[in-house]
Parts: structure tokens; sequence; C-alpha cells
């Protein structure tokens, strides 16, 4: 039997079931910004000068500097005047031109990079909110670290508010997931000819909508990290992390938030045994017309419909 998750959750499931029967699956653990510690500076060996040493920030561009070593004058020799702060000292006690420090990469602070990740996940609840129908092509992939397994699987997807959704496989060929207004309909020919899963949907259908499963007072359900910028098929995108405030089917959703026209183009969903689900959306098409008989589905004859 197909194992379903709560109907609260349904698209989640619907859109990032695997194809193969539905196995369960997760999203890749998001990127944290490293943070920035402060070293501490070694006591100066007696009759040498203090050492200055610069804190280093740690991270994938972190820039690191330090004070080059004074040491003591024989007795007898006059004393090197003191330069000003940044200043380099050259042979003869001259003072070269002030040195100009290097400009620091470390990676934003966590305060920081949460209010500018508010911002973002605002603009993309306001997209999504302004999207009445959706097509794309996806692609899915599910790697199962307690099973050492992965699986990848890809498809067209089609989407009208309220509550008209289609998931149709390519890659398992004849897989599909259709709710037309009234029901979930799960069929997996790939796994089983003979079995069909239907389940009813709330009126509103909010539970068949991907994006706004995520982007439904975002700000409010998750902690929000920008983490960087990436490519998703050609696009820059901005990277977030969205921690779950409170219970949830996954404890970590990584999501790529298009630098332009502010759709989510990348979910990856982190479940608790730690399986990665990633689904990534290509030839994004919104708003255009979507019939309704693209969202019906018929049971093959012989096939068994089980109610959820």
């Amino acid at each position: 039997m197909i194992k379903l998750h709560s109907r609260a959750t349904l698209a989640l499931a619907a859109m990032t079931l695997a194809a193969c029967g539905g196995r369960e699956s997760s999203a890749a653990p998001g990127d944290t910004p490293a943070e920035t510690r402060p070293e501490s500076a070694a006591p100066a060996p007696q009759g040498t000068a203090p050492q200055t040493v610069t804190a280093a920030g740690e991270g994938a561009q972190a820039g690191v500097a330090g004070a080059a070593e004074g040491t003591a004058l024989p007795a007898g020799t006059a004393a090197t005047p003191v330069t000003a702060p940044g200043a380099a000292t050259v042979p003869g006690g001259a003072s070269a031109a002030p040195v100009k420090p290097a400009a620091s990469t470390a990676a934003p602070a966590p305060a920081k990079s949460q209010d500018r990740a508010a911002q973002i996940l605002a603009g993309a609840e306001r997209a999504a909110n302004g999207i009445r129908s959706l097509e794309a092509d996806f692609t899915q992939s599910l790697t199962v670290p307690l099973l050492n397994n992965s699986q990848r699987s890809t498809g067209k997807l089609y989407q009208r508010k309220p509550d008209r959704f289609l998931m149709r496989f390519s890659d398992p060929q004849g897989d599909v997931i259709v709710a037309d207004g009234q029901h979930f309909w799960l069929y997996y020919p790939s796994s089983d000819r003979t079995q069909v899963v239907r389940t009813s949907i709330a009126a509103g259908g909010q539970a068949v909508d991907l994006q706004a499963q995520f982007l439904s007072n975002p700000n409010q359900r998750f902690v929000a990290t920008l983490v960087g910028e990436e490519s998703v098929s050609g696009r820059p995108a901005y990277v977030l992390t969205l921690v779950p405030r409170g219970a949830s089917a996954y404890k970590l959703l990584k999501i790529w938030v298009d630098r332009e026209d502010s759709i989510v183009r990348r979910f990856e969903m982190t479940e608790e045994n730690n399986s990665v689900r990633r689904v990534d959306l290509r030839n994004v098409r919104t708003n255009h017309a979507l019939a309704d008989n693209l969202f019906t589905f018929t049971p093959p004859a012989g096939a068994r419909v089980f109610d959820q």
C-alpha cells in the first residue's frame, strides 16, 4: 500500500513523492553561514614587543591579517620612533604611507542574513499570491542515507488555483498525481498497475498549492537565513534555508528564489531521518489558461481504488 502523509501536507507529498510507489524521502540540509570568532593574541616573550593579531573571520572567503613581529633593540641603540597605526616602518626610522587594511570578505552576520532573508521571503510570498496557474518541467531527486539509495524522476507539472493539480511523470513513464477539485488521485503503474489511491481534498484547495504550502505567512512559520546565491537553470537565485518554528513533517527546507521574478524554482526538504528531496522547476510559465479536462483522472480497467 502506498504510504501517504496527512491531508495538511498532501501537496508536499504529492509534489515530492518519489516515483516508483511513492517512497518516502526528504531535502538536503541547508548551508548556514559561518560565524566569525576572534582569536586571542598569545603573550609576547620577555624582551619582545607585543605582537598584534588581527581576528580572522572563519568561512569560505574569510580574510586573515596579521602584524609583523617587533624585536627589542640592543643596548645603546636609539629606539625607532613609534609610527601611527597602520603605517609601515622602514629602515632609518622613517614611516611609509599607511597600509590600507584588506577588505573583509567574511560571511555576513546571521542577524543581517536573516533580515535580508525575511525581505526576500516576503517578495516570494507576494509572487506566489499572484500566480493563478503554473506550468513547468520538473526534475525530482531523492536520497535516502539509511538505505544508501538515490532516485531521480522527471515530468511535467500543471497547477491551477484554487484546487487543480497535475504531476505527469515521463520517467518513470505513466506515473501520475492528479487533483481534480474534489480528490487527489495517485497512480504508479511503474510500481503496481492494479492500485489507485484516492483521498479527498479540502474545499478551497490550498493543499494542492505547492508554493502556498511554504509561502503562506512564511516569516511567521520559519526562521529564514540567506546563505548565498546560485544559478538554477541559468537563472540567478537567492538561496535561503527555512527552519520550521513549530511542528513540521520536515526539519529543514531550502529554497532557491529567482532574483528577477521571486518565484521559487527549487525546493529541497530534509526529513527527520535525513532523507533528502529536491524538486527543480524549469521552463516555468505562469497565468496561462489550463483547461478543466487536463485535471481529470479515470482509474484504469481492473485497477482497485483505495480511499484514504
